[in-house]
């Protein structure tokens, strides 16, 4: 089982995915950790001041998670790199040729989600020195993830609630898509 958790900055994916792995039911998944934050450790400039080699790495490591591995958990998913390109193309910072890149990984690595997980901003945004606090931003990326979500017909399920229930219902969606699989 393929999974991905999209969302905007600050939305609790890294907080679900640490819940997750407590969980039983994900004992032998492998947990894909944000790319980002590992792009950043690089010396690289992400969030607003993602440039085409930010992006381009980012986009690679989506392709190694949806094909390393079989059963993964992964806290943002390729959605969430053209999501984020798509806004440094508008912003000028990234070139056309790294948003045709983007596009290209997207529609080849997303099919691989058998789940793909949105979660919407319910919260404010906490500052971990990682991510943008600038709420202007995250409102544009959600813009424009309702955008794609609705131009790909991405079967996302939303969301929400405290992070026990959104536990709940990662748990009780894995749940029906094994059933509906045969894999229980």
């Amino acid at each position: 089982m393929r999974i991905g958790i999209s969302g905007a900055q600050s939305v609790g994916k890294t907080t679900l995915l640490n819940a997750l792995r407590s969980e039983k039911k994900f004992k032998h998944y492998t947990i894909c950790d944000e790319v980002t934050r590992r792009v950043k450790s690089y010396g690289l400039p992400i969030n607003e001041g993602g440039t085409d080699l930010t992006q381009q790495l980012i986009m690679q490591e989506h392709i190694v998670n949806a094909f390393m591995y079989t059963d993964f958990i992964a806290d943002r998913a390729v959605l969430d790199g053209l999501v984020y390109t798509d806004y440094l193309y508008i912003q000028n910072s990234v070139s056309l040729k790294m948003l045709q890149y983007a596009v290209q990984v997207f529609e080849k690595v997303q099919p691989y989600y058998d789940i793909q997980f949105y979660i919407v901003p319910e919260f404010s945004i906490q500052n971990d020195g990682v991510r943008s606090n600038d709420v202007l931003f995250r409102d544009k990326i959600v813009e424009l993830f309702n955008n794609t979500i609705k131009k790909y017909k991405i079967p996302v399920i939303n969301l929400t609630g405290s992070v026990r229930e959104r536990v709940e219902q990662v748990i009780k969606a894995v749940e029906a898509k094994e059933e509906y699989n045969g894999r229980f």
